[in-house]
């Protein structure tokens, strides 16, 4: 018999804004996908069945979470032109959706809007830090626009990938580049963790912070490295033996990047010390002892 070989892949949800692990793609159907195609999978949302449709996404990324669907097709290019006009239907609702929504939820923030052409169904994204009951709402606007509608809700980071808007007015502030969220990877959580790792606590955390006024994504770039690094060195509020002394301190931060330990003592004040002198200094006298 033919072994027939079942790939998977991971898609961007393209109305719910999140990633999916697509299952049981046949392998000369994944052979054809190219970055950004549009494939139909069908995942399940609180027990029921639903058809949707994603982004491939080609380069290789850490899921977390366990969403998973099952492939359904390689959207043709005939459908995608289709699926490109719908959207175009959805924005030009869109500002209509934006004046009446403000009106009744004035602290609200209405970002865009995408039609789902499966559900036949008008997806509207806001962000805001408050919740709200729609159900009037709901009902009036789709009386005046004669469609079924899905109002969702967004956090701050999601808020600048879905803006239509944000390629041509939000850059990277100390880069000029596109900003992170506007890619199709995920949008990762920056603990303030991630500060401390890097030694950054004392800086002023508004220049931390990104367009979305959210602690910067990049900031988990090379958390990794400052993790591994990190090992090599003493732990803050240690206290060591500084080197060519019996003077001993408090190690206050260190530095990955020049190899140095700051240390706190009494009678010297704050001291810049190499890693490499304080490695020997503890390898001296634990032959010692």
């Amino acid at each position: 018999p033919l072994l027939i070989v079942m790939q998977t892949i991971v898609v961007l949800d393209y109305f719910m804004n999140k990633h999916f692990t697509i299952l049981n793609i046949p392998d000369e159907s994944y052979q054809t996908f190219t970055h950004g195609d549009k494939i139909s999978y069908l995942i399940e949302e609180k027990g029921t069945e639903k058809e949707s449709i994603g982004m491939v996404i080609l380069y290789p990324l850490k899921i977390s979470e366990k969403r998973t669907g099952q492939f359904v097709k390689k959207l043709t290019s005939q459908e995608c032109e289709e699926f490109i006009k719908q959207q175009e239907f959805a924005l030009k609702v869109f500002p209509l959706f934006k004046k009446k929504f403000k009106q009744s939820f004035p602290w609200s923030k209405p970002i865009s809007s995408r039609y789902n052409p499966i559900m036949d169904q008008l997806y509207f994204y806001f962000y805001s830090e408050e919740r709200y009951v729609f159900s009037d709402f709901v009902r009036d606007f789709r009386q005046e626009i004669w469609k079924n509608i899905f109002l969702f809700q967004v956090g701050a980071r999601d808020m600048m990938r879905l803006d239509p808007n944000a390629k041509a007015y939000a850059v990277g502030s100390d880069c000029g580049m596109e900003i992170a969220c506007q890619g199709l990877g995920l949008l990762p959580s920056v603990e303030m963790e991630s500060i401390a790792m890097q030694g950054l606590e004392g800086r002023d955390t508004e220049r931390l912070k990104g367009r979305c006024w959210k602690l910067k994504c990049s900031l988990l770039y090379e958390l990794e490295i400052y993790a591994q690094e990190g090992k090599d060195f003493p732990h803050r509020g240690e206290k060591i033996q500084c080197p060519n002394s019996k003077q001993h301190g408090i190690v206050s931060s260190y530095n990955i990047i020049t190899r140095e330990v700051v240390i706190k003592t009494e009678d010297w004040g704050v001291l810049r010390v190499p890693l490499s002198l304080i490695k020997k200094t503890k390898e001296k006298s634990e032959s010692c002892s």
